[in-house]
């Protein structure tokens, strides 16, 4: 099963996707979110070429209650819902930025260059703990 991911945040959007088997993850693209809909056509596209079986976005979880960017990130959902069909769902991402970081610091990578990989990491592991839920 192809799986593509999607770590969104207010700055910066990490693509990330499995192979075919569903078995490994890999980064795709880091898009710059400059709060128009440019990054919704830029994914999309990014569907229409791999032609994924599942999408996952990253959605924080939090016990008391919501955040501001739960509401921007439901809304991108149905964006794709409306411009792809393809099977989209929300998947729990609490501390997959925080993991990507750690991930990173042990890379020796420095401060500025993480900031390039943290989120398109950060969509790896929301598929690597899909594929482990399995």
């Amino acid at each position: 099963m192809a799986i593509l991911a999607i770590d969104f945040g207010l700055k910066r959007i990490g693509v990330a996707a499995s192979d075919e088997l569903g078995i490994a993850s890999h980064p795709i693209k880091l898009i710059h979110n400059k709060g128009d809909n440019s990054y919704v056509h830029e994914i999309v596209s990014i569907i229409e070429e791999r032609n994924p079986d599942l999408i996952l976005i990253g959605l924080p979880v939090k016990d008391d209650g919501r955040l501001k960017i739960q509401d921007d990130i439901e809304d991108f959902h149905k964006k794709l819902v409306n411009l792809t069909n393809k099977k989209v769902e929300f998947w729990n991402e609490n501390f997959t930025s925080k993991e990507a970081d750690e991930i990173l610091i042990k890379m020796n990578i420095s401060r500025k260059k993480r900031k390039n990989f943290q989120d398109m990491l950060a969509a790896c592991l929301i598929i690597d703990s899909y594929l482990r839920s399995l």
